[in-house]
């Protein structure tokens, strides 16, 4: 007998499916929106998901947190040396220019050897499309879009009211540096850089030696690569690779863009294509990291005595050091041994010493882009209202240093790393 069911129990049996139905589409809709939200990110990030990743290098995180430090150190220096910089402080000294020379001899060829180390492994699990466009966002848009609009305006307003240039607030001086910004500068096909410079030419030269590091990864490449290996791992070869640069600074002239070595950092800007050159070769062959472990001890030795010994030339030549003359040839073949010397001895120690993640580096290593972002201008705020301030140089530093520092975490923690939105413009990746 058929069993009786009321009509408003079929009419609920009704909906109960068609709320299935429609549920299993969004559900599926759902699904595949968010698969192709998680591909498309991971596509642009270069995030890898393939169990062949190469392991992550601890050491070169720990000295890149370390480089970044440094930098900190050196441009907070800068507010207290005789050079001309955006800020300055009422007393300056000349003795900080021996600490100001140091630091300049290894520090910035340290962040493109560390880069040219970084692109090899991320080289391993991206396409060329995809390394290209991930450069683009992790670098050029915090400098295009943070760095030019809200970065580099206080720093050019304070070189002009510190110069007695402008009577203007900020908000007054910014559409004039917008103006000269776009229309002065990137009519001649010149960028605002300041202290981002690196950002900008570490994207160029990466884009420009692409083709290389490809190359250097198929079969013909890894052949070349090997063969040069069993070169420089004999005993002392490793240090010749301080040659190319020792030419190459040798033959430009200082007073040019290309050679000044005031412009970027403390070298000319055609000396770090070579590093980030030998740091995409060093780190895909065993046989370098082999040379460079055997000969970290007598690097660091090198790196110690040479750089007093170029300090000791330079002022023994006097008058007679100038270009294109056999002393300053000279010169620079110490400066570049010096160089290469610090170089060795950072990835030998480095990697004996520094192999190991913990949760100051996981913090650290995600702020890095953002931290040297903000440092200099941060650091140029604070110098600016400290200026006058009648005050011994050592105290003065302290403060400027903990008073910058504090900001710059406080500015990154609760301003930027909470939000996606400014970590994309930051060139961090989305906080889950």
């Amino acid at each position: 007998m058929m069993q009786y069911i009321p009509f408003h129990y079929v009419d609920i049996e009704k909906k109960i499916h068609k709320v299935a139905v429609w549920g299993y589409r969004d559900l599926k809709w759902f699904l595949r929106k968010k698969l192709f939200i998680e591909w498309l990110h991971n596509y642009l990030w270069g995030i890898s998901t393939d169990s062949n990743k190469p392991e992550r290098r601890y050491d070169l995180d720990w000295l890149r947190v370390m480089a970044i430090l440094a930098v900190f150190i050196f441009h907070a220096m800068r507010f207290f040396d005789p050079m001309d910089w955006d800020v300055k402080n009422n007393i300056l000294s000349e003795n900080i220019m021996v600490l100001i020379y140091f630091i300049a001899q290894w520090l910035m060829p340290l962040f493109f050897l560390i880069s040219g180390m970084s692109i090899y492994f991320v080289l391993s699990f991206m396409t060329k499309g995809q390394f290209i466009i991930s450069r683009f966002l992790r670098i050029m848009i915090p400098y295009l879009l943070v760095g030019i609009f809200v970065i580099l305006p206080p720093q050019h307003y304070m070189r002009a009211v510190s110069g007695g240039e402008v009577g203007l607030t900020f908000l007054q001086f910014y559409p004039g540096y917008l103006t000269y910004t776009f229309v002065d500068i990137f009519s001649n096909l010149k960028f605002p850089l300041g202290h981002l410079w690196y950002l900008f030419f570490l994207f160029i030269f990466s884009m420009v030696l692409l083709p290389l590091f490809v190359y250097l990864r198929t079969e013909s490449g890894r052949t070349i690569i090997s063969h040069t290996a069993s070169i420089f791992e004999k005993t002392g070869a490793i240090f010749l690779l301080a040659l190319p640069i020792a030419i190459l600074t040798s033959i430009l002239d200082p007073t040019s863009f290309a050679g000044n070595p005031n412009y970027f950092g403390g070298w000319s800007i055609l000396v770090y294509p070579i590093i980030l050159v030998y740091g995409y070769v060093i780190i895909s062959n065993n046989k370098f990291e082999e040379a460079i472990q055997r000969h970290g001890k007598i690097a660091l030795v090198l790196a110690l005595t040479t750089f007093p010994l170029l300090g000791l030339m330079q002022v023994s030549l006097g008058e007679a050091l100038q270009f294109g003359t056999y002393e300053y040839a000279g010169v620079m073949l110490v400066r570049a041994l010096n160089l290469w010397s610090w170089m060795i001895a950072f990835l030998c120690y480095g990697r004996k010493y520094l192999s190991f993640n913990n949760s100051t580096l996981k913090y650290a290593n995600e702020g890095l882009i953002a931290f040297y972002i903000l440092h200099q201008t941060v650091i140029q705020i604070v110098g600016f209202f400290i200026a006058d301030w009648d005050m011994g140089i050592v105290p003065k530093y302290v403060i400027l240093a903990t008073t910058s520092f504090i900001a710059i975490i406080a500015i990154y923690e609760f301003a930027i790393r909470r939000i996606n939105v400014v970590r994309f413009l930051f060139g961090m990746k989305a906080k889950k």
